[in-house]
């Protein structure tokens, strides 16, 4: 890194920071609040870093940077560029992975890596995990792979379930089989760390290749490494960076008066985004005696600028030294304390203020430090005295204004001192806790010899000791007695307060007494061996995965496994979405104004406020709507929506959330900041109904909604079942999570506009926009790219994005670009059907299935939704003589529900699952026994009339079965849990059918040849999303037209080149792309078969020069209609066995083991659809055992909009041992080339993991209270549900009696 790096320039208005190893000096002209994200992007023009939570929850805005502080050796890591303000990056190197690696320069191994383990689908969350593993090999040139697994911590990813990047990632550790440690040359290779800028060096040949390099730290002179101080004037606020805290003094006595904001890494904006704004802002991580680090002799003390990473780093050196014993497990607490990436940044005094400030927040950080006797040092600017203070008096006592904590000290124990923590989360990573709790328990052998300390996070505001608890153990000899007291008083003084999001009070209050539980049976050490297990918690082992498939090799390149093209792109950040596309001459930003009522109507809209944010330049609602134009985003001459919806609110809410107007801004931060500005009052306002059982009671049914299929007579043959069963179940919501947010550009032309829009569906976009514009169709020329994730939330919502950025351009005659924050799409898309479902059941003696009636309830929300494929799915894979289905769609008023991935599947697996597991347990068989009898056979008749041929699933269960070694897995299982009371597990095995559609009107694709050179384009209507189109596309015209795959490219989707097409969606779009691709190779092979005769011997090239001057057309659209067969074509068939392990006093849960089978026919890319299948299955895991919404019940708003309290499935969440295997041999005889789609069918075995949690929380149930009852199914079945369907109270938990 240059030394200049660290000097200041001229202009003290200035700061100056290295971009990719070019210096960048920015003026003051920002606001404070601007992030390093919003300059990368906005600014620098380097899009590759992607954004999309701001709340440092997602992890796509992941970046390196390297910096020092008070002039130590240069430290580089990553961080999330979204919460890092611009002006603290002065003087630091920042590297995106545009920095790293290119397709012109050549990859760095790690993107390498991940292409060739094909961890890239969408793409969009790809350049953050690079970014993430660069920073961390960095930090440890050689880790790991259990190291590796943990670092990732901090990223979501919807599309791969994580397990291909892992195994990319896990490549470099120095345990990995393959031995791929990464040299020191080739992790810097694009970056030379001496001079922060690329090198190269020349070769004979001309072209340049890497130089030889050192590590930074060893090159730069610490003393022209150090910061220097800042003063800038930002006209809206000021910002400092004292060096010194005498110098912090200063700037806090100078401003006392004013509002102040300290800043050190910023992370609890990711938590707390609106507050402010402050006139003064201090950047206090350059300030020195923050950073002192002293090893007394009773003590250890860290300055509070100690990031949270540093911190652990710290207690690691330490573990093994007199004293610190307890270390190893603070250390395994701050392992899932938010993410590696926020610990790289965050503050150990920053996280203590967050508590200071909101007492209700659940800081682990807090928790473990007052259960250890921390103290903390202050400073107070009034005084220039420093206090010390113990956290409890920090807390509660002292005002920190115009203070700040300078130290902590963390005192050495004696060897008898016990610790203990926990943290109780939804999943297992960048989670908060429902509970976290530390303890010190001195004790003597079963002796606690002095008080102990109960510390508690997450029951309230006011609680922090079990007080009482903490009293009455005090010298104390543990029996079986006085274990129960105590955990009999601990019960009665907790009271934890209700909370809108998060866990109920009866389980968070059952979960800390297990948790002090947990902690004495560990120091207690029970001699029976069935509760030895309670002591201990659940740790996650390395995961693996094992997949098998066959490569046909009939159709090369179609059938074989391969990387996908554009992977280089994606892992570059040279990939383009829509939201990437560069700013245009007076554009516009916008930003959507909603709701936060859901039924009522609309009074007033104020904006007076918003029209002070600095940068918003106006509104635009319902009255702006352009002559002649519709307020109404969906098409009304598509036969899809025969209902409508209004883009803009006139007068009545439907939901909270829905789109009043848009604010128009000069950048996207004014024009949120403005939105968010705007004051709506409203009138007529009525309690709305927000659950689908309320409106299913009083019959809020939509008109014309009901629908109903039977087979056989099933309420007369019920009469005739030896065994029958009666029951509920039901699911919430599921929001589809895509990393890349709702966007859309629209660009007025001379004569129309053009609309980039992220899209499952350009044919309605281009329709809706027309409408509400009140233009012709062929006004609107649409534009759609690859999609950053979609899963089915951007078809129908996409059509509301594109419509409002089109008004504003037609208004302005400006272009418009709308992004959609995670909020504002949470709240206006789409999502999954939460549903309720009542069933009756019966079955023979042996389990053969006699009848079924399901009852259905749809929440739909406010409008009457598409639920296309419910009743087709509706069996499964499963067959009963006489089976009636009816669903009926609820009226609420919510967002009206949509297409998410597997939409009729998901729901379909979980109420026929759980018809089947119910009567397993009232006919007293084997769940899996009863299930495989039950499979559907060939030429029986589907639900809908079909009869069904090539039905493959006994096959692929019998297979399935003995490749699992499902038989002596469930004598382990039985075992296990014969063995265990606090520890149980769960085997399950199930199997679906899904019917895939080929319905009008298709997927135009446009294929041209190019007689230059041979080389081929192909535009095609299909949406690449991740799910591998483009590839299959690319390797169809390849085959067909025989040649080389590196000829072929597909380019964005344009409507005016291939119109009038179908949505992309229900998993067919790759294979009737590749039906369309095919036709027109076959049209232009047909046209070239004349001149192939006449000239054998002409190679491709050749050929193709000569056909263009004999006015042969080389270019052909191709067009996949299914016009003779009924639209369900044929079923993929699946089997899934999933093994589970569950703590059932915390209810955490692991998914220890997945089998999958699959019938996909003959795979046109294997791997790819690997991919898809992992995909599917984690976000199944997601819909069935951690995501869900939460409403205000007054309000209808949505609680959960954003990472902090949706939490979708990550890197550890996804199965530890995991193998998928392909069914060999089975060509599909009515598919394009013998394939089957893959996309959507794994979701629906996902369940699996659900029924075998469940049996381990049964195991435990019957053995402590000895029901055997069924217990009704609610997904998903999270944590909290899991521990509490097992029935433990306080008087079940004991020692064993006297031993």
């Amino acid at each position: 890194m240059p030394k200049a790096a660290f000097s200041r320039p001229a202009d003290h208005a200035d700061i100056e920071f290295y971009l990719n190893g070019k210096k960048h000096t920015v003026s003051d002209k920002f606001p404070a609040t601007t992030t390093l994200n919003d300059y990368i992007r906005e600014v620098a023009g380097l899009t590759g870093t992607k954004v999309m939570c701001k709340e440092a929850g997602c992890g796509c805005c992941a970046v390196t940077v390297t910096h020092a502080l008070d002039g130590e050796a240069m430290e580089t890591m990553s961080i999330n560029s979204c919460v890092c303000p611009l002006y603290s990056v002065d003087g630091w190197q920042i590297t995106t992975a545009e920095g790293i690696g290119s397709q012109k320069d050549g990859l760095h191994p790690i993107q390498e890596r991940l292409v060739e383990h094909s961890g890239t689908q969408c793409g969009y969350c790809s350049p953050g995990f690079v970014m993430s593993m660069y920073g961390l090999l960095h930090q440890q040139p050689k880790p790991t792979m259990s190291e590796i697994e943990g670092s990732l911590d901090g990223h979501i990813c919807r599309c791969t379930g994580y397990r291909s990047i892992l195994d990319a990632m896990k490549s470099f550790g120095v345990d990995s089989p393959s031995g791929k440690c990464i040299d020191i040359e080739d992790l810097n290779k694009n970056l030379c760390p001496k001079t922060g800028e690329p090198c190269h060096s020349q070769t004979a040949g001309g072209r340049s290749h890497p130089c030889p390099r050192s590590l930074a730290k060893a090159t730069v002179d610490p003393k022209s490494a150090a910061p220097t101080a800042l003063d800038l004037d930002l006209k809206e606020s000021r910002w400092y960076r004292p060096l010194t805290l005498k110098d912090l003094g200063k700037v806090l006595h100078q401003h006392k008066t004013h509002s102040i904001k300290m800043v050190f890494g910023n992370t609890a904006s990711g938590i707390f985004k609106y507050e402010g704004p402050f006139e003064v802002y201090i950047d206090i991580r350059s300030v020195k005696e923050l950073h002192e680090f002293k090893n007394n002799k009773t003590s250890l003390v860290f300055g509070a600028g100690t990031t949270i990473g540093k911190f652990r780093k710290r207690l690691i050196e330490y573990g093994e030294k007199p004293g610190f014993h307890y270390f190893p497990r603070v250390v395994r607490h701050l392992n899932v304390l938010a993410s590696v990436l926020v610990r790289n940044a965050g503050s150990m005094a920053g996280n203590l203020m967050i508590k200071h400030a909101h007492p209700w927040f659940p800081s682990d950080l807090f928790t473990m430090l007052e259960a250890i006797g921390a103290k903390v040092d202050i400073y107070d600017s009034k005084t220039n005295r420093i206090t010390k203070h113990t956290l409890m008096e920090f807390l509660r006592k002292v005002d920190m204004k115009l203070k700040v904590v300078t130290a902590i000290e963390v005192p050495s124990w004696t060897s008898q001192d016990h610790y203990r923590s926990f943290k109780i989360t939804p999943r297992w990573q960048n989670a908060h806790a429902y509970i976290n709790a530390a303890f010190k328990i001195p004790v003597n052998q079963r002796k606690i010899t002095s008080r102990p300390n109960i510390v508690l996070g997450g029951i309230n505001a006011e609680t922090v000791h079990a007080l009482k608890t903490e009293a009455f153990l005090e010298k104390k000899t543990l029996d079986d007695e006085v274990v129960k007291a105590a955990l009999k008083i601990m019960f009665d003084e907790l009271q934890p307060e209700t909370l809108e999001v998060g866990g109920s009070p009866q389980y968070r209050r059952q979960l800390s007494v297990n948790l002090l539980y947990k902690t004495l049976l560990e120091v207690f050490q029970p001699m029976k061996f069935s509760l030895q297990s309670g002591a201990l918690s659940l740790e996650r082992p390395l995961s693996s995965g094992l997949q098998t498939y066959q490569e046909k090799q009939d159709k090369l390149p179609m059938g074989k496994g391969l990387p996908k093209k554009t992977a280089p792109f994606q892992v570059t950040g040279e990939a383009k979405y829509t939201n990437d596309i560069p700013m245009m001459l007076n554009e516009l930003q916008a930003a959507l104004v909603t709701t936060t009522i859901a039924k009522g109507k609309l009074d007033k809209i104020d904006t007076t406020e918003a029209m002070k944010v600095p940068g918003v330049l106006g509104f635009l609602g319902a009255s702006d709507m352009p002559a002649g134009g519709l307020n109404n985003f969906l098409p009304l001459n598509y036969p899809v929506f025969p209902v409508a919806d209004e883009l803009f609110v006139s007068e009545n809410i439907d939901y909270a959330g829905k789109p009043v107007g848009v604010i128009l801004a000069e950048t996207q931060a004014a024009a949120e900041e403005g939105a968010r500005a705007v004051k709506l009052t409203y009138k007529d306002v009525e309690r709305p109904v927000m659950d689908v059982k309320e409106a299913a009671e009083k019959n809020m049914i939509h008109e014309g909604s009901t629908e109903s299929q039977e087979r056989g007579n099933a309420e007369a043959a019920l009469k005739e079942a030896a065994c029958v069963v009666e029951g509920e179940c039901e699911m919430g919501t599921q929001y589809q999570f895509f990393i890349e947010n709702q966007v859309a550009v629209c660009v007025p032309t001379e004569d129309g506009m053009d609309i980039y829009s992220a899209t499952q569906a350009a044919d309605m976009v281009q329709r809706a926009v027309a409408q509400m514009l009140g233009k012709p169709m062929n006004y609107c020329n649409v534009t759609t790219n690859r999609l950053g994730g979609a899963f089915g939330g951007k078809i129908v919502t996409s059509l509301g994005i594109a419509g409002a950025a089109a008004v504003a351009a037609e208004v302005t005659g400006r272009p418009v670009r709308l992004v959609g924050d995670l909020s504002s799409n949470m709240k206006y898309t789409s999502k999954r059907w939460p549903l309720y479902a009542k069933y009756k059941a019966g079955c023979d003696k042996d389990g053969n299935l006699v009848s079924v009636v399901i009852d259905l309830y749809v929440d739909s929300g406010h409008l009457n939704c598409i639920t296309s494929d419910l009743i087709s799915l509706s069996e499964c894979a499963y067959y009963s003589p006489n089976f009636k289905f009816t669903f009926k769609k609820v009226l609420t008023n919510k967002v009206f529900a949509g297409p998410a991935r597997g939409p009729g599947q998901v729901p379909a697996c979980l109420v026929m699952e759980t018809v089947l597991e119910h009567l397993a347990k009232a006919a007293k068989q084997d769940p899996i026994r009863l299930r495989e009898i039950n499979l559907m056979e060939e030429d029986q008749t589907s639900i809908i009339g079909i009869v069904m041929k090539h039905v493959t699933i006994k096959k692929v269960w019998d297979r399935l079965k003995q490749t699992a070694d499902v038989k002596s897995r469930q004598e382990d299982v039985n075992r296990f849990n014969k063995n265990n009371l606090w520890r149980k597990r769960g085997l399950s095995m199930t199997a679906v059918k899904y019917d895939m559609d080929y319905a009008p009107p298709g997927l135009p694709t446009h294929v041209s040849v190019f007689a230059g050179d041979g080389t081929v384009t192909v535009i095609t209507s299909g949406v690449e999303m991740g799910q591998g189109l483009y590839m299959k596309a690319t390797q169809a015209a390849a085959y067909r037209l025989n040649i080389p795959l590196e000829y072929v490219k597909v380019r964005p989707n344009q409507n005016n080149v291939t119109p009038n097409s179908l949505m992309t969606g229900g998993s067919v779009a790759s294979e009737r792309s590749v039906a369309s691709v095919l036709s027109a190779c076959d049209q232009i092979n047909e046209r070239l078969q004349p001149l192939r005769e006449k000239m054998p011997d002409a190679d491709w090239k050749t050929l193709c020069g000569y056909a263009m001057f004999m006015a042969i057309d080389l270019s052909a659209e191709g067009h996949h209609v299914n016009q003779n067969s009924p639209m369900n074509i044929y079923a993929t068939w699946m089997a899934g066995v999933v093994e589970t392990e569950v703590d059932v006093l915390t209810g955490e849960f692991q998914v220890k083991r997945v089998d999958m089978m699959a019938d996909f026919g003959e795979s046109m890319n294997p791997i790819v659809d690997i991919g898809q299948v992992e995909g599917a299955f984690v976000m199944g895991l997601g819909a069935y055992l951690t995501e869900d919404i939460f409403y205000n019940k007054e309000t209808g708003q949505l609680l959960n909009d954003g990472t902090w309290e949706y939490k979708p499935p990550t890197t550890k969440d996804i199965p530890i041992d995991w193998r998928i295997h392909f069914l060999p041999d089975t060509p599909n005889p009515v598919g394009i080339l013998s394939s089957k789609a893959v996309g959507e069918p794994p979701i629906g075995l996902a369940m699996g993991a659900l029924l075998a949690i469940k049996q381990a929380a049964d195991s435990a149930r019957e053995d402590v209270t000895g029901e055997q009852t069924f217990v009704p199914i609610s997904a998903p079945l999270t944590v909290e549900k899991a521990q509490m369907a097992t029935g433990i109270q306080v008087n079940h938990l004991h020692m064993g009696g006297k031993n």
